[in-house]
């Protein structure tokens, strides 16, 4: 045999490998795509938490866009444990389980806190379980800041401030806050309270005795709240679990997935409850109005 036609006899038989792989990758690959397409999905509950300080909520508002957009998604339940945030973040997060509880089962569940801007956010539920131990209410905003001018002329410092306005930056740590100002910012904060008083007014059709007693910003216990309203159920997540699969006419054996598990050992370590509680020391003016229940700080 000559050389040459060993050389092609070689690449004959490479040739051949080569189109019987492509071939079975081919048929694999189709077997694979007909499998997948042709396999029903499963319906499910979906589960998601809402938890710590409400600031950028972006991750959970995406969770939830594909929740709403999924067929299978045959209910909703928010666990939420949270003292609020901002207002407008929380106002998203009430917008869009607003969207989605007119198309299925929506319920939020209350652990140790869902206060104020977390409180806002869970009106987009149709029904809010408390547990017996649950503080919630501290409905209102607020606006916090501090005045150092004091401090800097004891320590011989003059802030320099050119700015377009009079009201400009206000509130500014650097400048006095003369009465005009205060009054300026209380307004602002009315309007805000006002229109969180009007949602919850309008969600939980309150009387007007009821929305007099919210409108301080106190806090009440879950027992407090049933009585004025403000919550459904006492009761635990199971119940909340109960009521969706009730509502909903679906099956008890239905699975329960949580979408927004966390796996990751860094992960487990962003939720404790340790990272959470120093959280409010990061909130400044950029993050906007907050509704937030910070005793002690």
């Amino acid at each position: 045999m000559k050389k040459n036609d060993f050389l092609i006899q070689y690449f004959e038989k490479r040739k051949s490998k080569i189109i019987k792989f492509f071939t079975l990758f081919l048929i694999l690959f189709s077997l694979i795509f007909l499998i997948k397409n042709n396999i029903k999905p499963k319906n499910f509950i979906a589960k998601v938490h809402l938890e710590g300080i409400i600031t950028d909520k972006n991750e959970l508002i995406n969770q939830l866009s594909d929740i709403n957009e999924n067929k299978n998604v045959k209910g909703l339940l928010i666990i939420v444990n949270s003292p609020g945030g901002t207002f407008v973040s929380s106002k998203e997060i009430l917008d869009k389980l607003e969207t989605i509880s007119k198309k299925i089962p929506t319920t939020v569940y209350m652990k140790e806190m869902g206060t104020s801007g977390a409180y806002l956010a869970s009106l987009g539920a149709k029904k809010i379980f408390a547990n017996q131990g649950t503080i919630t209410g501290s409905i209102g905003v607020i606006l916090q800041t501090a005045q150092l001018t004091s401090l800097l002329e004891k320590i011989g410092i003059e802030p320099i401030i050119v700015k377009s306005g009079e009201l400009k930056a206000t509130p500014n740590p650097l400048e006095k806050l003369d009465e005009e100002k205060k009054n300026y910012l209380n307004k602002i904060i009315g309007q805000l309270q006002n229109e969180f008083i009007d949602i919850v007014e309008q969600k939980r059709n309150l009387n007007p005795t009821t929305l007099r007693k919210i409108s301080s910003g106190r806090i009440f216990t879950s027992k407090q709240a049933l009585n004025l309203n403000l919550i459904d159920f006492i009761g635990n997540e199971t119940d909340a679990l109960d009521w969706i699969i009730k509502e909903g006419n679906l099956d008890k054996k239905i699975d329960v997935i949580e979408v927004d598990k966390k796996n990751s050992l860094f992960n487990l370590i962003d939720t404790t409850f340790f990272k959470n509680s120093l959280k409010p020391f990061n909130l400044n003016l950029n993050n906007g109005i907050l509704a937030i229940w910070t005793p002690g700080l």
